[in-house]
């Protein structure tokens, strides 16, 4: 049920981070020439897809590149939420978004080597800093609570997602259900746990509290087929989940970071910021506010009783 960051898996995060040498450290660095005259280089966790990642992080990327003195800013979305740590851990890139379960662990792990993440700054999103996880099923489905799930298939999503993996396995875990044992599990990333449990592959799904419209809106034309969120019902809903961090590896040369740092703070009153902010994918952005790391003490929590960290990230199928 869980995945594995195999030989594959980090040869298509290569790929997706082509051209993304590693900088040299702070010391090495002028301001002229070398990493300091690169493009800003933006990770993004992949929670669409990614193409409306790309296109939409890219007004963002551009904005904190060109304050930050890193012009033609590159957004890289990876295969999975474990390898934006591994980009980080690597410097090949030098800020990027999290979700708060790939922050906690960012933390964790990192916290003795120089690439630990700075967290900088927090996105308001539909008017909050946090959101909910849903677990949902057909609305035809016999389902009807959480207990009814033992022995049915379950479409998780990715094994570090926050709403779509460790909220929902905690509550299936309090609900008597092990989420090792006494489900079928799989996982899948995106809006493909959704159209699993539509075209009846699975019984049972869990993702954040729009996935399911989001899952049926055309990127288009922006509209959303009723119709089939319709034929969906939420049996639970998770306790309120942070919105996520926007962080910087520690051993980012200082001027880019002086200046990454600032950009973040001045982006709610700068026009181009606002537009930028206004661009991200799902709605955009409300705006930008202070780094508060005890709003994950929940997340910590939970990663706690589940026994996840990247050790078993990496190594669990």
């Amino acid at each position: 049920m869980r995945f594995k960051l195999t030989s594959v898996i980090a040869l298509a995060l290569l790929a997706a981070l082509t051209g993304c040498g590693k900088h040299d450290s702070a010391n090495n660095l002028s301001g002229e020439g070398g990493a300091a005259s690169e493009p800003l280089r933006v990770g993004i966790i992949p929670f669409d897809k990614v193409d409306a990642l790309q296109e939409g992080f890219k007004p963002f990327s551009d904005y904190l590149g060109n304050q930050s003195g890193r012009p033609g800013g590159k957004v890289f979305v990876t295969p999975s939420y474990v390898g934006i740590l591994q980009a980080l851990q690597s410097d090949q890139i030098d800020c990027a978004y999290l979700n708060p379960l790939s922050y906690v662990i960012a933390v964790q792990e990192f916290r003795d080597t120089a690439q630990h993440p700075i967290p900088l700054a927090m996105p308001y999103f539909h008017g909050s800093l946090t959101y909910k996880g849903i677990v949902y099923v057909r609305a035809d489905s016999a389902i009807k609570t959480l207990a009814d799930l033992k022995g049915k298939t379950f479409a998780f999503g990715d094994q570090s997602s926050t709403s779509g993996y460790l909220y929902p396995a905690g509550m299936l875990k309090a609900a008597g259900i092990d989420p090792e044992k006494d489900i079928k599990a799989v996982n899948i990333s995106g809006n493909k746990g959704v159209l699993a449990v539509y075209n009846q592959q699975a019984d049972a799904g869990a993702t954040y509290e729009t996935g399911l419209e989001g899952a049926f809106t055309d990127k288009v034309t922006k509209r959303t087929d009723q119709a089939k969120v319709a034929e969906f019902r939420v049996i639970a809903t998770t306790d309120a989940i942070p919105n996520g961090m926007f962080v910087a590896r520690a051993d980012l040369d200082k001027p880019t970071l002086d200046k990454l740092t600032k950009a973040l703070a001045n982006i709610n009153t700068d026009p181009q910021g606002k537009a930028a902010l206004k661009s991200i994918p799902q709605g955009g952005w409300d705006k930008m506010v202070p780094a508060d790391d005890h709003i994950f003490d929940s997340v910590r929590e939970k990663a706690t009783l589940l026994k996840l960290n990247l050790k078993s990230l990496d190594t669990k199928k």
